[in-house]
């Protein structure tokens, strides 16, 4: 499998339609497909464990069941201990592989009658229940034998492979319907969907494997719905310095932050910044801020700012508003005079919580960069955090259409939209979930624009570096890791010809 295609994200319907048409193409019938994906998790399992493990596939009704039944006898004849427990098939693909089975002189439980005391005496747990597609709430026997396997994976310490998608997770969103199967280890076929990379799947998909199942060539001559960013995109867009820079060709950014009690958020922008490399920063910040800001990073220039901020913006080439801010009508006249600024500028935090509020115009000749999270991301779109969550490429897509912007949509599996270009981040950590990483997300920003990186791969390229720096830093542990450790992980990466880490 060449890793390249791993990097190409699809919806469920693209996978759909596309697997059918290049089985077609290249006169692959469905059952051989079904074969193949049977024989890639049966691989799965042997890398997990050699024969004559005890292995229980659950089968549920459609073809992801088929998938099952087709494992299950594989694995048999492999000499795997092997136990079926299965819904009535339905499809003609799934009816046929589970006749095959019992053509062997093997039995398989009704699921309807699966208890805990079942998966006792497993090694492996093979979820086949139901694949891609799933856009409604789970129930019945489904949803018992979901709620099974987790509760008994806690108990008996039972390895979960789930065939395609984890049942129970949305393969276009990534949200559990109501809940999922908390998998060790996903085999997907022909493509990785959305639902996998973005929301909650984290949760529920361990490890992610992928099977082109032979159709790849001509599967893969189809647009993909998001790219992987990947360290290239920092191999590319961060060349060595020519030996006679100085900072006056490096960027000036301007960074409008830090309200009453909250000058560490100007700091950490300010540093990150820094540490990728702009040439000089300016911090505006309300008269209360200003000292607790410069004594803690001497390289900023510092001013007090109360309403007029003409001058400053006069000598920036970008600005990065909204790290601290607050919601005070000093941040609010601040934000009023950035939205009619011509020049490019990053939106974040309070900046965006305001902007919500306000009905502007983008200037035409400005470049407007957002950064929210979820709950911004709901403010600005007129809706609910839930709503977002729900369907995080189509709340993307829409804020960009919304503010003509390119548009961050932080989260495990951050998204993001740069032109025509949508874009998905793997890499990161739960370290970063903590209180001032999105402010040193907006010090990077603003330093990439500052120097020249190409607009479209602005937010790639800071979401990787962000990710990949919180990864280093958690290092020691992901509890406990600071924002500012973040920072200290910058430097290396933003020198990729001397280190990086792919």
């Amino acid at each position: 499998m060449s890793a390249d295609y791993s990097t190409m994200i699809y919806t469920t319907e693209q996978v759909r339609h596309g697997e059918r048409a290049a089985a077609e193409a290249l006169d692959i019938s469905m059952a051989q497909l079904m074969q193949r994906a049977a024989q890639a998790c049966l691989l799965a399992i042997r890398q997990q464990q050699p024969a004559p493990a005890r292995v229980l596939v659950l089968c549920g009704p459609g073809n992801n069941g088929g998938d099952g039944w087709v494992l299950a006898r594989l694995a048999q004849q492999q000499g795997y201990q092997v136990q079926v427990a299965a819904a009535e098939p339905q499809s003609p693909l799934a009816k046929d592989a589970a006749a095959a089975w019992h053509d062997l002189g093997q039995s398989s439980l009704a699921l309807d009658t699966l208890e805990d005391h079942h998966f006792q005496a497993q090694d492996i747990v093979v979820d086949a229940l139901l694949g891609s597609g799933l856009n409604r709430d789970l129930d019945g026997d489904i949803m018992r034998a979901v709620d099974l396997i987790n509760q008994a994976t806690k108990r008996y310490s039972n390895w979960v492979l789930s065939v395609d998608v984890p049942t129970g997770l949305n393969s276009d969103t990534g949200q559990p319907q109501p809940m999922a199967v908390e998998s060790h280890h996903t085999v997907t076929m022909v493509a990785v969907k959305v639902g996998l990379v973005t929301g909650l799947a984290a949760n529920y998909c361990g490890a992610i494997e992928l099977a082109d199942l032979g159709i790849a060539a001509t599967f893969y001559k189809q647009q993909p719905s998001l790219r992987v960013i990947g360290s290239h995109c920092a191999e590319h867009q961060l060349s060595p310095r020519l030996k006679a820079s100085h900072k006056g060709n490096l960027g000036h950014l301007l960074i409008i932050a830090g309200g009453p009690g909250m000058s560490g958020a100007a700091v950490l922008a300010g540093q990150a910044a820094l540490r990728c490399g702009v040439g000089k920063v300016s911090v505006a910040c309300h008269p209360q801020s200003q000292l607790a800001i410069a004594v803690q990073q001497p390289e900023l220039m510092v001013h007090v700012v109360t309403d007029d901020l003409q001058p400053l913006l006069a000598k920036a080439d970008v600005v990065v508003i909204g790290p601290g801010l607050g919601q005070s009508e000093w941040a609010h006249q601040l934000v009023s005079s950035v939205a009619k600024w011509h020049g490019p500028v990053v939106w974040d935090a309070d900046a965006l919580n305001r902007l919500a509020e306000l009905t502007v115009t983008k200037p035409v000749e400005s470049i407007w960069y957002m950064t929210p999270h979820p709950g911004e991301a709901a403010r600005l779109l007129k809706t609910s955090t839930s709503e977002v969550n729900a369907d995080r490429l189509a709340a993307l897509t829409k804020l960009c259409q919304n503010f003509q912007a390119q548009i961050l949509l932080k989260g495990a599996g951050t998204l993001v939209q740069s032109g025509s270009q949508r874009w998905v981040c793997r890499r990161g950590s739960p370290a970063l979930a903590s209180g001032g990483s999105g402010d040193v997300l907006s010090g990077i920003v603003g330093a990439l624009i500052a120097q020249g990186v190409a607009t479209d791969m602005v937010l790639p390229l800071a979401a990787w570096l962000h990710a990949v720096a919180g990864e280093l830093a958690a290092r020691d542990g992901e509890r406990g890791t600071l924002a500012s450790d973040i920072i200290a992980e910058l430097r290396a990466l933003v020198n990729p010809w001397q280190v990086i880490d792919k």
